[in-house]
């Protein structure tokens, strides 16, 4: 007989579980984790999910952003990239102006693009260089990011374990910035 899962209940386990952790963390770095999503296009089942992703964080202590860049934006942020920089684009459903201008000038800068998408057969997925198909929930539902979540922790992993010296001079470099900034926000006040 099949078993039917409370959602409700096992969110609230969820939540319980990373408060103890999200407390943890804030004694141990001075300061709460955070959550950053940066929302492409105009989904308004991702927009939904993003809203309740950042209320969660919130509830949990931590700190939320959502960046809704403009297609101006973020080929403007590309120009920082260069040779030897790969340019991960995730996107989902129908292919949004936003994201063809993005591999668009992708193609221009001559940076080999890496998807994250539904399937490996969509015209969304014929303009990458690599396609890694993660599904998630089914079209006109709310969208499910679990996998694709998993999916980026592999891949950030991979690439770290590929190049252990990079990965812990980016995060040197990382903390840097961040005391920097936060120095600065003190000196502002």
């Amino acid at each position: 007989m099949p078993q039917i899962l409370d959602g409700n209940r096992v969110r609230d386990q969820i939540k319980a579980e990373c408060l103890p952790r999200v407390e943890r963390l804030v004694s141990h770095a001075g300061r709460p984790p955070g959550l950053a999503v940066v929302l492409v296009g105009n989904n308004p089942a991702s927009e939904v999910y993003v809203r309740n992703k950042t209320k969660t964080a919130s509830d949990l202590g931590m700190h939320s952003e959502t960046i809704t860049p403009s297609a101006e934006m973020t080929t403007d942020q590309l120009l920082d990239l260069g040779k030897g920089d790969v340019l991960l684009i995730l996107a989902y459903g129908r292919l949004y102006r936003e994201v063809k201008a993005l591999f668009a000038e992708a193609r221009a800068l001559r940076l080999p693009t890496v998807l994250v998408t539904e399937a490996d057969d969509t015209p969304l997925a014929k303009l990458a260089d690599v396609c890694v198909a993660i599904p998630r929930g089914r079209p006109g539902q709310m969208a499910l990011h679990g996998a694709t979540l998993v999916g980026l922790e592999a891949l950030v992993l991979s690439l770290a374990a590929a190049k252990p010296e990079a990965a812990l001079s980016s995060l040197d470099n990382l903390n840097r910035l961040r005391r920097a900034t936060e120095a600065q926000s003190k000196s502002a006040k």
